[in-house]
């Protein structure tokens, strides 16, 4: 009967330290909005055209950049220090990809959903993006056609689940999204997108305590 008692609040004991996860919430999102790499502060926003009812906004640091008052400084610059050295030189796939993360920029790109309706609430996290640009003549220099060819943007999402208020207060999640016609538009001129997607969010894992069986086994002697 002792051995058995012990067992069973080891058992109660695990409960309270690892507990799993509640039902995810997944969503197919679809974005559409403004915003532009060549305007200072960069910010993308608009509203949700399906999955999320409400707006949607994301920021990057382009603190460094040269202002948006001289497009060919600024364009030089992006492309520089995000594009040119990352060239990809295998016969059909060649291209460059500039990324846009912590890495390359002096804070990681952010995100914030505004819902309404049956998620109200706030979603806010770290957003890092990628531009694929094709060189479609594989001669390793970019034109002005493949500069403006409506290029590939694909981003992941991470929740912080510190940010979050009302449906989304306390959760985790991720998610990715993509668009096929991401363009570098000059002042005053904003480029319109539309990002497709998906998003998931769960009820954060709570922290895992270690301990030793002997540990455990004594607080129940």
């Amino acid at each position: 009967m002792r051995k058995l008692i012990t067992v069973a609040a080891v058992l109660a004991f695990a409960l309270l330290v690892v507990q799993t996860a509640a039902a995810d919430d997944s969503f197919m999102i679809g974005m559409q909005g403004l915003g532009s790499l060549m305007k200072s502060p960069v910010v993308y926003n608009g509203s949700f055209m399906f999955g999320l009812m409400g707006t949607w906004e994301i920021t990057l640091d382009d603190s460094t950049w040269p202002s948006d008052a001289d497009s060919t400084a600024r364009f030089n610059y992006i492309w520089d220090n995000f594009f040119a050295d990352n060239y990809l030189d295998t016969w059909g796939a060649e291209s460059w990809t500039g990324y846009f993360n912590g890495a390359t920029l002096m804070s990681t790109p952010h995100f914030r959903f505004d819902a309404v309706g049956a998620q109200t609430g706030v979603l806010e996290g770290d957003v890092t993006i990628q531009i694929l640009v094709r060189d479609w003549y594989a001669d390793g220099l970019l034109s002005q056609d493949e500069k403006h060819d409506n290029l590939n943007l694909s981003a992941t999402l991470n929740v912080n689940p510190d940010l979050g208020t009302g449906y989304f207060e306390d959760l985790c999640g991720h998610g990715s999204v993509s668009s096929g016609v991401f363009n570098f538009h000059n002042p005053p001129t904003d480029d319109e997108l539309q990002i497709v997607g998906q998003l998931q969010t769960y009820t954060c894992p709570s922290p895992v305590e270690n301990q030793t069986w002997g540990v455990i086994k004594a607080l129940y002697q």
